[in-house]
């Protein structure tokens, strides 16, 4: 193991860990660009459209544009809408790519439709790439330049990095504005932290733990932020929509476990508590009891993550990237869905780790940790595979124990003084 260690350091230098991500990322972006022009119909080998995921995207805003928004969250229009859009360039087509996401992320999405849908795939493309170049200018802050290389070279080499960037899915996004949420709690501008984190709304199960865990830890400033953020989108998609499209858009979300078993939504491909239970019991276990089982795993996370962060709000030192790290974690796992490209926002709590072993010399992260990550990370480059031969899901295990580790090296780095800030009044 220790020559292994050694062979590793001469050929993977400071030096190549700066230029192996950007040279990666380029590699990946006009390959994959490449393919997608000189494609026949935007179609990959497989016979979907090339950015399958942003499919739903594309239609939420042509169906904007069309003046048709009220036909959001009918699943029969949103099907009949897409056997239409691929006739002429795949007539085989039989899958419905689902637009589960609010209306006024539908309106956003109408400005790039009117494009059309293969110039807006690539914007699409550009954005998401401008959205990842913002998150590694806040991991840099956090991390320095000579440690940032080699954590994100792991990152463009995770599976969820291609497969968010060549679906077309918002997880680069997502991956920016709990970044961002993050940076800002660390440097104390709480209240603008909670007005960028309203910004998830337009993929609200990643917010309700982050704002449960505000409550609890009566961060009102923060909360404050947040509030006034959420009241502004929902004003603007009322003025937007109307009440009624609002009201259809609930309504479809209720209707998310039926919507869930549907072609495309395989069980195997679910990184959550709800996908561990499902494909474990397939054929053989009732859904309620695998719907009890994922209320169970999720409170198991939730009760690991409160022990995390109870006792006194200290910003200084190793704590609090440590917790935020538990945080991100805990915000994966109790998802209701969670999709290969959605673990893409595992890197976070990975980066945050490592800024919190750089925080003021004060706390040793433990090989264990190493371990894990390690594991998680050969996890997900074959877990499509194996979880569908095996009816195995891991990966709601392996986040369950790296919370537990978390959660002993918060006590571990909590042992050492540090200046504590003031509890809010």
């Amino acid at each position: 193991m220790r020559r292994l260690h050694s062979d590793v350091e001469r050929w993977l230098t400071p030096e190549r860990t700066h230029r192996y991500p950007i040279m990666l990322f380029a590699i990946t972006a006009l390959v994959y660009l490449s393919s997608a022009v000189r494609s026949q119909n935007w179609i990959e080998p497989d016979g979907r459209i090339i950015g399958h995921d942003y499919l739903a995207f594309f239609m939420a805003g042509d169906l904007v544009n069309q003046g048709r928004i009220g036909e959001l969250y009918d699943f029969a229009a949103q099907q009949a809408y897409q056997q239409q859009f691929m006739a002429e360039i795949n007539p085989t087509w039989s899958r419905t790519c689902l637009y589960l996401n609010p209306p006024h992320y539908a309106w956003a999405m109408s400005w790039l439709a009117r494009l059309g849908y293969g110039p807006s795939l690539i914007a699409w493309w550009l954005l998401s790439a401008i959205c990842f170049g913002l998150t590694v200018v806040i991991w840099r802050g956090w991390l320095g330049r000579e440690r940032l290389g080699g954590p994100l070279l792991l990152a463009i080499c995770m599976s969820s990095w291609f497969l968010a960037f060549a679906g077309g899915q918002n997880s680069f996004f997502s991956l920016l504005i709990l970044t961002a949420f993050c940076g800002l709690m660390l440097s104390g501008r709480e209240m603008l932290a909670g007005l960028v984190l309203a910004a998830l709304a337009f993929k609200f199960q990643l917010l309700l733990v982050p704002a449960g865990m505000l409550l609890f830890k009566a961060r009102w400033r923060a909360l404050g932020g947040l509030a006034l953020g959420g009241g502004l989108t929902l004003l603007a998609t009322v003025a937007l929509s109307g009440w009624d499209v609002l009201g259809e858009y609930v309504r479809f979300g209720a209707r998310l476990g039926e919507l869930l078993q549907m072609e495309g939504f395989d069980v195997h491909k679910q990184h959550s508590w709800h996908g561990l239970f499902s494909l474990a019991g397939q054929g053989w276990m009732p859904p309620v009891i695998v719907r009890g089982l994922t209320a169970a795993g999720s409170l198991a996370s939730l009760v690991v993550l409160w022990l995390t962060w109870r006792g006194a709000w200290v910003r200084s030192g190793a704590r609090l990237p440590l917790q935020l790290a538990a945080l991100m974690v805990a915000t994966l796992l109790t998802s209701p869905h969670l999709f290969h490209y959605d673990v893409l926002i595992a890197t976070l709590p990975a980066m945050l780790w490592v800024r919190a072993a750089r925080a003021d010399g004060e706390w040793v992260p433990r090989e264990s940790l190493k371990v894990l990550m390690a594991g998680g990370f050969v996890w997900l480059a074959f877990s499509p595979l194996l979880s569908g031969l095996l009816h195995v899901q891991l990966s709601p295990l392996l986040m369950l124990w790296w919370m537990v580790r978390l959660r002993r090296e918060v006590k571990f780095a909590g042992a050492t003084p540090c200046a504590e800030l003031p509890e809010p009044g």
